[in-house]
């Protein structure tokens, strides 16, 4: 119902304000455009798009309160009503989720079926619309059931130039490097259990965004240990968690649980887990 009623505000949001929008090419790369939409002066929203074929193609759009995924198939916004649309990455069929997803116009007016996701919790559909190589969706198009897969390329830089395009714009002081790897000392403990335990050589990914975020026994582009966890910080000198859960899953999805704090050593603690990284 949160999903629902969520995207029904985001399409009246947008049918309102249609008139009142200014639409600004902000990037394009590896077939993906990212639009910037402003009001009175001000960006409301960010939109990207690739399209894959005739009637085809992904969507993501960003503002302050939620995110949407979305694509574009035959007769996939026929209905004016939320239909149920089943939906996979890569090669995971056996796990597909069914959705709820609501017809979302974008700033041309053209209607995208789209997923409504709330921007004050994480969510693994997005992590993995940015980190998988294909994304698949199954849908009763009223003749049937169609389905379609649609190639992930450049979906991450897509997903970060959008989010990016929807910040206020920097202060001139604010200098934020790029996400760096080191390498050095990890461990995982969950519910007791010690997942990772490395002395030395445990890749650490650091985000090096002023947010805290990392990521152990991982450099997220060519190497991912057979299990890997990640910290956010949320700025009160707690965290949240997360970790694969199952060897060779290639996406930190299952929750640790939040009131991580940190303690010695470079180790995040909570009822669950414990997390650490240290150079």
């Amino acid at each position: 119902m949160k999903h629902w009623t969520t995207a029904l505000a985001l399409c009246a949001g947008l049918a309102s304000a249609a008139q009142a929008q200014e639409a600004t090419l902000y990037s394009q790369a590896n077939g993906w455009t990212v639009t910037q939409l402003r009001e009175n002066g001000q960006v409301v929203a960010c939109e990207a798009m690739l399209i894959t074929g005739p009637e085809q193609g992904l969507f993501y759009r960003y503002d302050t309160a939620n995110s949407v995924i979305g694509f574009s198939g035959p007769a996939s916004a026929a209905s004016p009503f939320p239909i149920d649309v089943d939906m996979w990455f890569d090669d995971g069929v056996k796990a597909y989720q069914s959705y709820i997803m609501q017809p979302i116009a974008d700033h041309n007016g053209y209607e995208w079926r789209g997923l409504v996701m709330t921007n004050d919790e994480p969510w693994g559909e997005l992590d993995q619309f940015q980190n998988a190589a294909t994304l698949h969706v199954g849908y009763d198009t009223g003749h049937g059931v169609a389905q379609f897969a649609f190639p992930l390329n450049g979906s991450n830089r897509a997903v970060a130039d959008t989010i990016a395009c929807a910040q206020p714009a920097p202060q001139p002081a604010v200098v934020q490097a790029a996400p760096q790897v080191i390498y050095g000392s990890c461990k995982l403990i969950v519910h007791g259990q010690v997942y990772v335990d490395m002395a030395a050589g445990c890749p650490i990914w650091l985000a090096n965004d002023g947010s805290g975020n990392f990521w152990i026994n991982t450099d997220r582009t060519a190497y991912l240990g057979p299990y890997f966890a990640e910290i956010a910080p949320d700025g009160t000198g707690q965290a949240s968690g997360w970790w694969n859960a199952e060897p060779g899953a290639t996406h930190a999805q299952a929750p640790l649980g939040d009131g991580f704090r940190m303690g010695n050593g470079g180790c995040w603690s909570n009822a669950t887990a414990t997390v650490c990284a240290a150079r």
